[in-house]
């Protein structure tokens, strides 16, 4: 075998077999129709209308949603097809334009510095730590009182209370 067989025979075996390539959307009514697939059962998997689908397999693109629409519809489709969406996104990044999102991107402009929030002055806080003890204390007593807390988590001096 020459290098150059080997060369050939290795880049077709790189791609699975269940994986088409499709460069061009003209492509996509052939396979769609190979498929045993109708503009309609395809409209009604994508949950995009009819009219989108057949404007992509006609290559209107004037016709198609921008952004992130034209670019769930090309990644679906591909999807159900069985192909690769890559090339399609590729090939029509002019239409999807610059897709951005997501909480990676995010880009907030506030902050939490030293200046944004002031601390509790001592008293205040002590107001609401003597707060939570309290309601704290009022709730395991009400449960010792109705028998939810055993008893015997108590010290020996205060079970006679919740008796």
């Amino acid at each position: 075998m020459s290098a150059d067989e080997f060369a050939s025979r290795s880049s077709v075996e790189l791609l699975p077999a269940s994986v088409e390539r499709i460069t061009a959307a003209g492509g996509l009514r052939a396979l769609r129709v190979s498929k045993g697939l109708s503009l309609e059962d395809v409209s009604g998997r994508l949950k995009f209308p009819a009219r989108h689908i057949e404007a992509l397999e006609a290559e209107r693109f004037d016709d198609l949603p921008k952004g992130l629409g034209l670019k769930s519809l090309i990644k679906n489709y591909a999807k159900l097809l069985g192909i690769d969406s890559k090339p399609l996104e590729d090939a029509l990044k002019p239409y999807v334009g610059q897709v951005e999102g997501g909480i990676a991107n995010h880009a907030s402009t506030r902050t939490l510095d030293s200046h944004a929030v002031k601390p509790l002055r001592p008293a205040v806080a002590w107001f609401w730590w003597v707060l939570i003890a309290a309601v704290v204390l009022v709730a395991a007593a009400v449960a010792l009182s109705h028998d939810i807390l055993p008893t015997t988590w108590l010290p020996a001096g205060l079970e006679g209370w919740f008796k």
